[in-house]
């Protein structure tokens, strides 16, 4: 199984050559398995990333994408998603219910006149969606050769942890960004401990640190947690390694490059998600 960082920033997607080491795109990744599955988290700039990854794929043109909310920078790649324009890709998109609302509605505001000239029944490929029952998260949905399971997280409107393991290679990654673990209950955080854990630790956590505890304070309620509790929550969960993502659009790259330092100092086996960047479990 390998992770396909397409985006890692949070908030703006920035175009600006003082931002192309840790790149400028919003969250979109790419999981996919030794059997040629995809699973892709998260629709935002960076899905252009993806998308041209996946134009290479000759054998297996069906992937599930998965939302952890309806945010704009986890949604704004979508309308341009050039798998939806091709009738031989077969997609399906896929979220719990936040507010009542799941990706199907939001599809059709988003992709869907007059924001977007086409809709739904306009794209070529042949598209589904399904909804993720919360009664049933603990119980892996399959696709292909991955099992996904879920718990929600502290975030404004609500958000989605993933965790995707693939049986065959015993590879794991658990996605959590867009969390806020200082203002999290006691059950938000042993069910995020839990997906953790369960059935092994991660090979990867990819974990919101946009802030730092220097920070942190004036930022708190916008829903996102530090780079020390990610390291924290790696540690405790056994995480064999740790990615720092949903960087600010603020932050330069000189700044995330000092931050990363910083990071890495505390636990080598931490860092700063890069666009682009491609990891084999």
């Amino acid at each position: 199984m390998h992770l396909l960082l397409g985006g890692v920033r949070g908030g703006s997607p920035i175009a600006d050559t003082a931002y192309s080491r840790f790149g400028g795109d919003t969250t979109s990744l790419l999981v996919t398995g030794v059997c040629g599955s995809h699973v892709v988290v998260d629709g935002g700039t960076g899905l252009r990333v993806v998308s041209n990854r996946l134009s290479s794929e000759r054998e297996n043109r069906s992937l599930l994408m998965l939302f952890t909310h309806f945010h704009h920078d986890h949604i704004n790649g979508l309308p341009g998603f050039k798998q939806m324009y091709d009738p031989l890709w077969q997609l399906e998109f896929s979220s719990r219910s936040l507010g009542g609302h799941t990706i199907r509605g939001v599809f059709d505001m988003l992709v869907a006149p007059p924001v977007w000239p086409l809709s739904i029944n306009d794209l070529p490929a042949s598209t589904t969606f399904s909804v993720l029952d919360d009664q049933r998260m603990n119980s892996p949905k399959k696709f292909g050769g991955l099992h996904i399971r879920w718990c929600p997280v502290h975030h404004p409107g609500g958000s989605t942890a993933f965790r995707i393991d693939e049986p065959s290679s015993g590879s794991s990654v658990v996605i959590a960004t867009d969390i806020e673990w200082a203002e999290s209950t006691g059950g938000e955080k042993r069910m995020l401990e839990s997906l953790c854990r369960t059935p092994s630790e991660p090979d990867i956590l990819v974990f919101d640190g946009k802030y730092s505890r220097e920070n942190y304070e004036s930022c708190r309620g916008w829903g996102h947690s530090t780079w020390e509790e990610g390291v924290e929550i790696a540690r405790s969960s056994g995480a064999r390694r740790l990615l720092i993502t949903h960087h600010s659009s603020e932050y330069d790259d000189d700044k995330l490059d000092r931050m990363d330092e910083r990071v890495r100092k505390t636990w080598r086996n931490a860092g700063l998600a890069r666009q682009g960047e491609i990891i084999d479990l």
